[in-house]
């Protein structure tokens, strides 16, 4: 049932980060939101029709470095949610949200599965058809404005559902991703062609100006960095959830690689969408189309900007209905093979 791809092996973590660092972030900055899954129909299910069951479950929350005391504008808002990039099918950069999840090595993301692999058309998948992994995927944690506050970590390897990889299946359509140790990027200047020739602690790239090189200093785990959520699963769906995400338009037109987190509330409902054999989704209505990957987090604290991740994002339903599927004893399986690997 889990399946599990290599992403980005610990000799090519460099070139990867270096990718979207170089010529000051411009792939960072370009990047357009990835694209939902096109023409979800999805329909409320009444009170009369069986809703999901099974032995509930939660996995506790956990904490990373204490936070910093003062004025924030992100005061309540939850550290762990920030941006998956990656190079896509069509060999262009773009984004994702994604949250970081309490896991045995403190290197879990959760994010939507067609964040993390291109899937077949529904008329190609077979049995024995896979799907493949975007490549130069990154998340970064707190991402705002281009910043990088927490570090940037890469995807090591990425666990799913097989029923998503072979059959691109709505209702498991999420994924959860072990990461590499981070890094801090810290931008200096050089003074001269020749340091620039020399330099060789991380990118470079000449500006207008003159020359700039990017140390990349070592962040340490992420969990340990910026925590990680709880997860909870056969939960009542009709509890109120935290919706934490990347607008997917802003006033000015579609969303660009530099929006920022916002939050929502919202009382989810059962959906299904019988043509697409989504038989398992929930619905919110939000205040804001939030990006795939967006985390539902159940009984979040602002205090310590944490919670237990009960739903995410994966596309919409008409224009202000996002979806998720249903987290049920078969996702925590797949979340348990990925939070005990190494």
């Amino acid at each position: 049932m889990t399946v599990t791809t290599p992403l980005v092996s610990g000799a090519k973590v460099t070139a990867v980060i270096a990718y979207w660092l170089r010529d000051g972030g411009r792939s960072l900055a370009g990047a357009t939101p990835a694209s939902a899954p096109a023409g979800i129909d999805a329909t409320r299910v009444t009170a009369g029709d069986t809703a999901p069951g099974g032995v509930r479950g939660v996995v506790p929350a956990s904490a990373g470095v204490k936070r910093a005391t003062g004025p924030s504008r992100n005061v309540n808002l939850p550290r762990t949610t920030g941006k998956v990039f990656f190079v896509g099918s069509d060999g262009r950069p773009h984004w994702c949200a994604g949250t970081s999840v309490q896991s045995d090595h403190r290197n879990l993301v959760a994010t939507a599965g067609h964040c993390v692999y291109a899937t077949r058309p529904a008329a190609e998948a077979t049995a024995e058809s896979t799907a493949t992994p975007y490549r130069y995927w990154i998340f970064i944690p707190g991402f705002a404005g281009g910043g990088t506050p927490w570090g940037v970590y890469a995807g090591d390897r990425a666990f799913a559902h097989s029923d998503f990889t072979r059959y691109g299946d709505l209702d498991r359509d999420y994924a959860f991703v072990s990461v590499h140790a981070g890094v801090l990027p810290k931008r200096v200047t050089l003074r001269d062609a020749a340091q620039y020739a020399a330099f060789s602690a991380g990118p470079k790239y000449r500006t207008a100006s003159g020359y700039t090189g990017v140390r990349l200093l070592p962040a340490g785990r992420l969990g340990d960095k910026v925590g990680g959520q709880g997860l909870a699963y056969n939960l009542p769906v009709d509890r109120p959830l935290a919706i934490f995400g990347y607008p997917m338009r802003t006033a000015e037109g579609p969303a660009s690689g530099r929006t920022r987190l916002t939050r929502a509330y919202g009382r989810p409902f059962l959906a299904q969408d019988l043509s697409r054999r989504a038989n398992e989704l929930v619905a919110v209505r939000s205040a804001f189309t939030a990006a795939s990957g967006s985390p539902w987090l159940a009984a979040y604290r602002g205090v310590r900007g944490l919670g237990y991740l009960n739903g995410l994002t994966i596309g919409l339903s008409g224009p202000a209905t996002g979806l998720s599927p249903y987290f049920d004893g078969e996702l925590f399986q797949v979340y348990n093979a990925a939070r005990r690997a190494g």
